[in-house]
């Protein structure tokens, strides 16, 4: 079996997966309603016996138990339920498959997805993860590549992912979105609306939202680090780091509250020392450059990991870099400062920490580097 064979063998096996989730989870849907209308007579039993003291003995669990046709132990936990009104849990959301347009088409169609309500697409991946509202972590491949730049919804909720299907030129994979758009029922002038979009959202009756631009400026390949608990952006020395790291915390660190995931206090860790920083140049293959990282600035479950200069000097303390970055994530330490040419004259530093921890509450990094495989 080839590579393309077994990548291919691999996407069904999700979609064949998710499919099954999606039928177990309306089946335990359903269990909960039933349930929860077991709970409501329960209530209303032990409300009539409240109310009537000659019917208490109606209100027994034996006598709720015959009526409601189940087990004594049963009846008891749904009259402590309904006593205490305790919530079912909620489930962890499941993770979205990515299909290739033809499993995509084949999905829909089968009615798995249910009634298809609405499509995003994207040239930018970062604008679906960010415009979606999703948790980065539902995405399975995220690990290797960024997110899908295509999402399809169903009327109940569920999101599958379609490879090579963007938006916003008139190349291959803005076409690859039309095609599967006319196949799955849209108009043929509403399709093509993704050639002229690089942020657009398709309802099957027309246009939802669409940007001519794309709608976040963020970029450097968001990557679910090999531990699966943070989320790792690397950014190199010939995008600019700092203006990168600016744009990631005005668009995301600024808005906890839309971004859950990049919720907490912002703290940094700044590598003095190359050796102590070069386990951190391999893990991310995908995004590895010649730039090695020496800043990391963590916020919640996001870490933008930096690749600023070392300073030229061993009299430096910090590269002018390094500070900019810093100071883009608004963490500048005070008096922190490149040395000018007149304080080279002083004798250089002779023992030097492997890395600065700079936060407002004195911690390091809560997902650190060599905790990760």
């Amino acid at each position: 079996m080839d590579h393309f064979e077994l990548k291919a063998s691999v996407q069904q096996h999700r979609a064949d997966l998710h499919a099954r989730h999606r039928r177990i989870a309306l089946l335990a849907r359903q269990l909960r309603e039933a349930e929860a209308d077991r709970d409501r007579a329960v209530e209303r039993f032990v409300a009539l016996g409240e109310e009537h003291q000659a019917a208490r003995h109606e209100t027994g669990l034996r006598a709720i138990g015959r009526e409601l046709g189940v087990t004594h132990r049963a009846v008891t936990g749904m009259v402590e339920r309904a006593r205490t009104r305790t919530p079912y849990p909620t489930a962890d959301a499941p993770l979205i498959p990515v299909l290739s347009t033809e499993q995509a088409r084949a999905y829909v169609e089968s009615g798995a997805l249910g009634n298809l309500t609405r499509v995003q697409v994207a040239f930018n991946p970062a604008d679906i993860v960010l415009e979606s509202g999703l948790d980065p972590s539902v995405f399975p491949d995220l690990g290797d590549h960024d997110a899908p730049n295509m999402l399809l919804y169903g009327d109940d909720g569920a999101v599958i992912g379609v490879e090579e299907c963007l938006a916003g030129y008139g190349g291959t994979g803005p076409s690859n979105t039309v095609r599967l758009l006319r196949a799955l029922g849209f108009d043929d002038d509403l399709a093509r609306e993704v050639l002229y979009s690089r942020y657009i959202e398709l309802a099957p009756t027309g246009v939802i939202r669409a940007s001519a631009e794309s709608l976040h400026t963020v970029g450097g390949g968001l990557a679910l680090s090999p531990d699966g608990r943070h989320f790792v952006v690397r950014l190199h020395r010939d995008g600019n780091p700092a203006d990168a790291v600016a744009r990631w915390a005005a668009e995301v660190m600024a808005d906890p509250a839309k971004y859950p995931w990049a919720a907490g206090t912002r703290r940094a860790r700044v590598y003095l020392d190359r050796d102590a920083a070069a386990a951190l140049q391999e893990p991310y293959r995908v995004w590895r450059g010649t730039n090695p990282v020496s800043v990391i600035i963590e916020q919640g479950r996001l870490q933008l990991w930096a690749g600023a200069v070392y300073p030229f000097r061993f009299a430096d303390l910090l590269s002018t870099e390094q500070i900019e970055v810093l100071e883009s994530a608004d963490m500048r330490p005070e008096g922190i400062e490149p040395r000018t040419w007149l304080d080279r004259l002083i004798p250089e530093r002779r023992e030097r920490p492997p890395f600065l921890v700079i936060s407002d509450d004195g911690q390091d990094l809560t997902h650190t580097p060599e905790a990760t495989p």
